[in-house]
């Protein structure tokens, strides 16, 4: 396949260069590349300025950096710190685990990844469509994030719509995308409505097999 990298920070991007077109692409979002290690995501993810500030001992900088925690109120900064030690020895240790990143405000974006056996394994970015226009917000349609994976990789493996019902018993079509690759796997799933979101999922083929041994539910995007 292509060597391709997305690139998930409010647009999608393609780099694929003809020389390198048998090698396995490399898929990135939210600032994570699916396939690091722990010691890689820690040294680039926002967690690596709190825990410099941590091993220095600075409680002030660690203060600042963490001042919109809610948690930040109730305990010190020396107990904040060793709760991130504690987090990121775990994930050290190989140990399964998700946690959140600083996604992306503007564009109404949440990150979550999963690392497990020492590694990133899977990138989810879920995208929120706010019902009434705020200003300064850049929320992005499943339709606009569709158009962008297609651009990258062509058509999906499998593209198909499927009923949903809402809270309110009003019945929608909801879009799914899957693109199969050697070693990874991407996922966008649509649930329109009135609290409409777009989920993209970036995993290694292991987790997605993973997901679907666990998954009781037919449909392999859920």
């Amino acid at each position: 396949m292509r060597n391709t990298i997305v690139m998930v920070a409010g647009c999608l991007a393609l780099s694929s260069p003809a020389s390198a077109q048998d090698q396995p692409r490399q898929l990135k979002g939210g600032g994570h590349l699916l396939g690091e290690t722990v010691e890689q995501f820690y040294s680039e993810s926002g967690a690596a300025e709190v825990i410099h500030a941590c091993e220095a001992h600075d409680w002030k900088t660690v203060t600042r950096l963490l001042k919109d925690e809610a948690h930040l109120s109730k305990t010190s900064a020396k107990d904040v710190c060793a709760e991130q030690e504690a987090v990121k020895q775990k994930a050290m240790s190989g140990a399964r685990f998700e946690t959140k990143g600083p996604g992306d405000p503007e564009g109404v974006r949440t990150d979550t990844f999963t690392l497990d056996g020492g590694h990133l394994v899977k990138i989810e970015m879920v995208y929120t469509t706010p019902n009434a226009h705020l200003e300064g917000l850049h929320p992005k349609s499943y339709a606009e994030l569709f158009a962008g994976l297609k651009e990258a990789y062509g058509e999906p493996t499998k593209s198909y719509t499927e009923p949903v019902v809402n809270v309110y018993g009003v019945q929608s079509d909801a879009h799914r995308a899957i693109w199969m690759g050697k070693e990874d796997v991407i996922l966008i799933v649509e649930q329109p409505g009135s609290d409409a979101w777009t989920k993209i999922v970036a995993a290694t083929l292991a987790e997605y097999n993973h997901t679907l041994k666990g998954a009781k539910a037919a449909n392999p995007l859920e």
